[in-house]
């Protein structure tokens, strides 16, 4: 049991220490283009898709290049094996085995010259071997986007209204309580794509694919506790550990404290409780309408 368990600690301090390097080596490719003068003023978003895609090994393939493959492919070979490589009336090219083997169109090069007739596939003699390479590329790409689910482009989220979003976040939703659009929250648009935007909307703790990514996580506000016992006397602090028999904490003056639920009253100070609270009462319309909101802050 503790081998299995030093082991999964091993593990994430390897993939952290791996996002910690790559963190390190994109701000040092951004000061690098800041000092040639071609750093945009405005803050970049973060994408995290994007980041995580390179980590599992999409970073490789050449994007300019899958895209000169994309126009040679749909019009030359999109009607049997389909626009998206998926296969038509011929096979599904995302999951062959020829394709997979192939580098730069060593292998499927002379399959896609010489043409396969008695599959019914013609030859297309005149392409040259840079064309065969962008081909290749093209599907890899495809092969890519298949087999690591954070190259998946999701879908545009901002489908709500932000006015009604406006009217639900300083209204029933007591969002302007805690926050404001010129204070904490001014221009955070700019700083998120909307997947991420959202996932912060609705749980705002950071999680373990910001450690992974060497990015810098600000610890969460601590919890603080209020515990009324029955002379009246109150004490406040830190929360430790709250379940339904005990409560613990540090006080002010920094004591550890630990009283019996039977004998106190509790009063729980969560900054999160509010997103937590929201989660069973929001609609779907609502959700979406709150994010078209934010996305205003720019």
């Amino acid at each position: 049991m503790s081998s299995r368990y030093f082991g999964t600690v091993a593990v994430l301090f390897l993939f952290a220490s791996m996002s910690s390097e790559q963190a390190d080596q994109a701000a040092s490719a951004a000061k690098q283009k800041a000092a040639n003068g071609q750093q945009k003023d405005a803050p970049q978003k973060e994408n995290t898709g994007d980041a995580i895609a390179a980590m599992m090994g999409g970073a490789h393939i050449d994007k300019e290049a899958a895209e000169r493959g994309r126009k040679i492919f749909v019009p030359a070979c999109g009607f049997c094996h389909g626009n998206d490589a998926h296969g038509k009336s011929g096979p599904d090219l995302v999951r062959s085995a020829l394709v997979l083997h192939d580098d730069k169109g060593d292998v499927i090069g002379p399959v896609i010259r010489n043409g396969r007739p008695e599959r019914g596939m013609p030859a297309f003699s005149a392409l040259s071997a840079e064309q065969l390479a962008d081909i290749s590329s093209f599907l890899h790409s495809r092969a890519a986007d298949v087999s690591n689910r954070f190259a998946y482009k999701i879908g545009d989220l901002i489908t709500g209204d932000a006015q009604k979003g406006a009217a639900f976040f300083n209204g029933d939703g007591h969002c302007g309580t805690c926050h404001s659009a010129t204070g904490d929250l001014a221009h955070v648009a700019t700083k998120y794509e909307p997947v991420e935007l959202q996932r912060r909307m609705l749980y705002p703790a950071a999680n373990l694919i910001d450690v992974f990514l060497g990015r810098a996580v600000t610890p969460p506000a601590p919890t603080k506790v209020t515990v009324q016992l029955a002379s009246g006397e109150r004490v406040s602090g830190t929360l430790d550990h709250l379940d339904e028999f005990a409560v613990s904490m540090h006080d002010s003056a920094g004591w550890y404290r630990s009283f019996s639920r039977e004998s106190v009253t509790v009063d729980v100070q969560d900054p999160r409780a509010a997103h937590e609270g929201l989660l069973p009462k929001y609609t779907d319309q609502e959700m979406h309408d709150v994010l078209a909101y934010l996305e205003t802050l720019k």
